[in-house]
């Protein structure tokens, strides 16, 4: 299937965990690619297998022995001052996990140094003899227009012309709820309450339909009405909705209400639309909303609490989890003990549905440490490599067998048959949220907007700190909150 795209995503953080593996093919390698990541130990488990099959068939179809070095890192803010502060000293990956604005400040940094740091995969791209469909023996048989367009145009999207990065598994945020309470809550419970919308009853059918076409608006009274009854629908449900990440509740919001937030100058320089003017008075109002909500016991957040909503939500006290679809698995109930829902959470409205994009994107370096002959080979086997973990089949595989939840990047991933019979397994949960994503946004074009530039990450992580103390104080301070999130921003930029 082809999916409509915008043309650039903003990126925010998501769960990652993971420890140190490795993979190669032997210690007389002719070429060593540094893979440095954040992935949990699932991930790294598939990536082995892959590694193996990368150098088996490199070896024998080009006689070169390459491996393949995994090294855990940490998570993405780990891995970013890892890479920064390893440039002077030429301690360096040759490929790496990051979000856009972390690629936008390694660029930063070899234009600030006059050389090539993060490397510019146009030069393969570009290449009639290594680009995207030209090395079927990888299983690399289709071209660039064959990724999901919003995936594959965030690598071009910085502040100097060039491909810098590549999409390797996606997802975004999506909500879980509890099916059980929410029959309860439409139909009503004899001698407590009457249902909230008898019409809808106890028809999961029905309730995935009604939470899939409600705005946000909506869904704020129907949480209102949760909170008001909340002792009667459980005696162990402590709120109605919680999220896990600060930063893309206020960001999504933003977008949704068409708040501006940020864009960059002629000279590549970050700007924050929500400075001044109406986009500041918006997002005063916004944050003012959330404030009212929150106080009125509607949701909470990982901020606030300092931890995932996935235990809360698996214990029933909560009754809606929205995180990322990276993490699905945590919000799975142990031994079916209630009916587990997935939806899309409730935009502001129909034509305003925009969600965050997350996953892992990946970026080659280039190693003055290495002579020019083997920086050369080890960016040219890093780039055939980019290519194999993100064919087809591969990639179909990587993400439906070992991420837990992240979809594929190729449009061709979804009809191969290993995807399809994946889908039509009959208890598969993972399948019932790739169809939300795939149904209900992918193919709606339904992503954020934001460019890269440096100090854009500062920026990200502010909106996040100021949401949680917006909503957690006195209104008459959220004024003071959102000048000290521009000013700390400004700082990195």
């Amino acid at each position: 299937m082809k999916f409509k795209g915008v043309k650039s995503l903003i990126l925010l953080p998501l769960l990652a965990a993971g420890l140190s593996s490795c993979g190669d093919s032997g210690p007389t390698a002719d070429v060593t690619i540094k893979f440095w990541h954040t992935f949990g130990q699932t991930i790294v488990d598939g990536l082995n297998e892959k590694i193996r099959e990368f150098s088996d068939l490199v070896k024998q179809e080009e006689g070169v022995s390459v491996a393949v070095d995994l090294k855990y890192q940490g998570g993405y803010d780990d891995i970013a001052k890892k890479i920064s502060d390893g440039y002077s000293v030429y301690n360096r990956p040759t490929i790496a996990v990051a979000y856009p604005d972390n690629v936008s400040d390694y660029i930063d940094i070899g234009r600030s140094a006059g050389k090539e740091f993060v490397v510019n995969l146009d030069k393969f791209i570009k290449d009639p003899g290594v680009t995207f469909g030209s090395e079927a023996w990888l299983g690399d048989d289709q071209d660039e227009d064959d990724f999901v367009p919003e995936f594959y145009e965030e690598g071009s999207k910085y502040i100097v012309d060039g491909t810098y990065s590549l999409p390797f598994m996606k997802s975004t945020e999506i909500m879980f709820f509890n099916m059980d309470m929410m029959k309860d809550v439409m139909k009503g419970i004899p001698g407590k309450f009457e249902g909230y919308n008898t019409t809808i009853g106890d028809s999961s059918t029905k309730i995935n339909a009604y939470l899939k076409s409600i705005t946000w608006s909506e869904f704020i009274d129907l949480l209102t009405f949760v909170n008001e009854h909340k002792a009667d629908i459980s005696n162990v449900l402590e709120v109605p909705l919680w999220y896990d990440s600060d930063a893309n509740f206020l960001i999504s919001k933003m977008f949704q209400r068409s708040i501006g937030y940020a864009s960059v100058s002629g000279e590549g320089t970050g700007i924050i639309d929500f400075e001044s003017g109406t986009n500041r008075t918006k997002l005063q109002t916004l944050l003012e909303d959330m404030n009212a909500n929150y106080n009125a016991g509607l949701f909470t957040t990982k901020g606030i609490k300092n931890t995932y909503g996935s235990d809360f939500f698996t214990g029933e006290k909560c009754m809606f989890s929205v995180g990322s679809t990276g993490g699905s698995g945590y919000n799975f109930p142990e031994a079916e003990a209630f009916e587990l829902g997935v939806c899309r959470v409730p935009p502001e409205s129909a034509d305003k549905a925009l969600y965050v994009s997350q996953g892992p994107t990946l970026a080659l370096f280039s190693d003055d440490g290495l002579s020019e002959e083997l920086n050369n080979k080890t960016q040219l086997y890093a780039w055939k490599f980019l290519k194999f973990i993100t064919s087809s089949e591969v990639n179909a595989e990587m993400c439906c067998n070992h991420s837990e939840g992240y979809v594929p990047v190729r449009s061709s991933s979804y009809e191969t048959a290993f995807f399809q019979e994946y889908m039509e397994e009959p208890t598969n949960k993972y399948a019932d949220c790739y169809r939300v994503i795939l149904n209900d946004i992918n193919i709606n074009a339904g992503y954020l907007v934001s460019p890269a530039f440096k100090g854009s990450a500062a920026l990200r992580d502010e909106c996040g700190t100021l949401f949680t103390a917006a909503i957690t104080h006195p209104i008459d301070s959220i004024d003071g909150y959102i000048s000290t999130a521009i000013s700390n921003a400004k700082l990195k930029f």
